[in-house]
């Protein structure tokens, strides 16, 4: 493979715990040692986690096991929107691809290797928006090599390329609402993003991932995905900002004896691993009947609302 690697972006907070398994991942990767590392550290919100943030840095800055590390410390919260949109536009516009980490992120030992032969082999797919290495499929031995494409999109160990980041949409407007109202069950594949959009739209306040997995949709952009996950999120135990209920668990599965990827990827048509996601997502089948109904029908009221009462549009404003 060229040895020309994409540079990783990594995102921190306040997690040290999170961020050290984090980092000690990604060195378990052979490439990582040829990787140039961006690391974003946001400055706290307040003055609870002012420590912790004190914490990362001084982390962060006795880092080593990468190519070249370059460490960018917010000087005030910017919060984790802007400060991803930012941080990736930053990274992609100068190397043209990138991958994405975030400090809650376990990656198999062989996670950069898949991420960086998918970047060079799908960069003239121009279908193909982004690349990820996690899987809301449940795992299965006989699924172990076989990859999927999916509308659908995950921020939890991605990657892309400049041309199709260029296509994100910072601003919605009743334009996209209407769309999503039309294409509501392609959309959601076996996931509430529809419900999660409408909720975002109507009290403004549009994150990041929901607005790249929404362009990518509108642009028919297709996601490549593992069958089986080769990234456990750490940060569904209540210390995170999006996964902050401490009921939740999470996910932590033995991505390390995943066996050799090979290329050319067993790829599964559209089709296949359209229904294969709905029909196995572990998001859906989590969700009872009872609560999928409500919110079928709170989806079509804040729709209505949205469409009669709610603002023009709605964006994430760049620093």
């Amino acid at each position: 493979m060229n040895t020309d690697y994409a540079p990783i972006v990594l995102f921190a907070y306040k997690r040290l715990d999170h961020l050290t398994k984090t980092v000690d991942a990604l060195r378990s990767n052979p490439e990582a040692k040829q990787s140039v590392l961006y690391v974003y550290s946001d400055a706290p919100a307040n003055e609870k986690d002012a420590k912790g943030v004190e914490q990362v840095r001084e982390y962060i800055h006795n880092l080593n096991g990468f190519k070249e590390i370059h460490v960018t410390e917010r000087e005030k919260n910017w919060g984790i929107e802007k400060s991803e949109i930012d941080g990736v536009t930053s990274v992609v516009r100068e190397h043209g691809r990138v991958i994405v980490i975030e400090d809650d992120l376990e990656v198999s030992n062989q996670f950069l290797f898949y991420l960086n032969k998918c970047l060079q082999v799908y960069k003239d797919e121009k279908r193909v928006y982004s690349v990820t290495g996690y899987s809301f499929l449940k795992s299965r031995i006989e699924n172990d090599e076989i990859y999927g494409y999916t509308r659908s999109f995950c921020s939890w160990g991605w990657g892309t390329w400049l041309d199709r980041w260029e296509n994100l949409k910072r601003n919605l407007s009743k334009q996209d609402v209407r769309f999503v109202m039309r294409h509501k069950r392609a959309l959601d594949n076996g996931q509430d993003f529809s419900y999660l959009f409408m909720h975002q739209y109507k009290y403004d306040m549009l994150t990041w991932d929901v607005a790249w997995y929404y362009s990518c949709f509108a642009n028919n952009g297709l996601t490549i995905f593992p069958y089986n996950t080769m990234v456990n999120n750490l940060g569904m135990d209540g210390s995170g900002v999006h996964y902050n209920d401490p009921d939740q668990k999470n996910r932590v599965e033995s991505i390390d004896d995943r066996k050799k990827i090979e290329f050319p990827l067993k790829l599964v048509p559209l089709e296949k691993s359209t229904l294969d996601t709905v029909k196995y997502s572990k998001v859906s089948n989590k969700i009872s009947i009872g609560k999928k109904i409500r919110m079928f029908f709170r989806f079509w009221l804040n729709s209505m609302e949205v469409l009669v009462c709610g603002q023009k549009s709605i964006g994430i404003k760049e620093e």
